[in-house]
């Protein structure tokens, strides 16, 4: 794939959010993927970030962010911490934590096709779906309607 010069400027970042507190799933539930689709769109329209590619795993939300108004460390804190009080608030006895939270800057064209690729595949290799076009919560499938 051909990138435009400049196409990581302004940055994209790859973040990863575990929960923890949870015997069930969560994300792929969809109560809880509504959460987080709605707070992503929110921040869209307004210009905060846009959402490059998503998947959501049962305990975990992958996205490929690209910085818009907001960089990334601005963004990112105050938006683990509206969806974790979202889903304490519907989460029964509430108790779910963010753990092991992850970030990495995506410089380059190949670092980013990895990313997009691992975020792609990671449901099949996780024995969730025999390939990615039949897992729900991804990119490609877009069941949570995030603006993409």
């Amino acid at each position: 794939m051909n990138y435009l010069p400049n196409a990581f400027d302004p940055p994209v970042w790859y973040l990863v959010m575990p929960v923890c507190g949870a015997a069930d799933q969560v994300f792929t539930e969809k109560r809880y993927a509504d959460i987080l689709a709605a707070r992503l769109n929110n921040d869209q329209r307004n210009a905060l970030i846009k959402v490059e590619d998503y998947t959501f795993m049962p305990f975990a939300v992958h996205l490929i962010i690209r910085e818009v108004a907001l960089s990334a460390d601005m963004w990112w804190p105050a938006f683990m911490h509206a969806i974790l009080e979202e889903l304490n608030k519907k989460w029964p006895g509430g108790g779910l934590s963010w753990c092991d939270d992850t970030s990495e800057r995506i410089a380059d064209a190949e670092a980013f096709e990895h990313r997009a690729y691992e975020l792609l595949y990671l449901p099949v290799w996780k024995g969730l779906a025999t390939d990615p076009e039949g897992y729900a919560y991804n990119s490609i499938n877009n069941r949570a309607k995030i603006d993409l």
